[in-house]
């Protein structure tokens, strides 16, 4: 497993997860649950970013309710903003694995594989990180998978550009000729590879690829004016103005 990525695990059938992790549960039947850590701006990021039109929230449990379709598109949003997800699945003990589950393009699996090679031969924005945990319920299979940006191993070069004025997208068909993240050197820090795209989120304009610790000491609370953020030697903001309504003053602001 890589160095520093989240640690989770199951215990008595329930899978446990470190404090900031984002979870998404995929029951046998019914909507998909996800718990995503609590910031202002869950809902609009949901709504306008993984495009799912009506995300409800329990408040009680802290806990989304949304539609079972939306699972691809959600985990690949969560990696660009998070870095990683927990991706747990309930399955049937008969199922078996099929050339359908090898090329499929979605997440929803239900075979013998346990969602482990799920879509192995079809183009993918992320992949699984480490070894798949599996409880035993019965006549269902509990399994928890850790999933991140997917790997490249050519050396990064500067970001240019290259999606300058797209719309963010986490679909396979909006991503359509995009390239992968990491084929990039991270273009806040410029002293690590990128893993992620990071948009803006008032405007919904891809910005700049970026390392995971750049990316999430953002939403963690860390502010430019706060000085330079730990272990990232240097400091550089100017890749928000690839959002092309970054300098415009009459529209609402650039976010984090």
């Amino acid at each position: 497993m890589r160095c520093g990525v989240p640690e989770f695990s199951i215990v008595d059938g329930r899978v446990q997860t470190a404090p900031g992790v984002a979870l998404v549960w995929l029951p046998r039947d019914g909507q998909v649950i996800a718990k995503i850590p609590a910031r202002k701006g869950n809902r609009r990021w949901l709504h306008e970013s993984v495009r799912i039109r009506s995300p409800h929230l329990d408040k009680d449990s802290g806990k989304w309710t949304l539609p079972r379709n939306c699972l691809t598109k959600l985990v690949t949003a969560a990696i660009d903003r998070y870095g990683y997800i927990v991706v747990c699945r309930d399955m049937s003990r008969l199922s078996k694995r099929t050339r359908t589950c090898l090329e499929a393009a979605g997440s929803d699996c239900d075979c013998s594989c346990l969602g482990a090679y799920h879509g192995a031969d079809s183009f993918g924005w992320f992949e699984r990180v480490g070894d798949v945990m599996v409880a035993d319920l019965g006549e269902v299979k509990r399994t928890a998978i850790l999933y991140s940006a997917k790997a490249n191993n050519t050396d990064p070069v500067i970001y240019d550009g290259q999606l300058s004025g797209l719309d963010y997208r986490a679909d396979r068909a909006g991503r359509h000729g995009w390239p992968l993240a990491i084929q990039f050197m991270c273009a806040c820090c410029m002293s690590a590879r990128a893993r992620v795209w990071d948009h803006c989120h008032a405007h919904g304009f891809v910005r700049a690829p970026l390392c995971n610790t750049c990316n999430t000491r953002h939403w963690r609370g860390w502010q430019p004016q706060h000085g330079r953020a730990t272990p990232s030697s240097n400091l550089d903001t100017s890749y928000y103005a690839w959002c092309p309504w970054h300098n415009d003053t009459e529209v609402e602001p650039c976010s984090a």
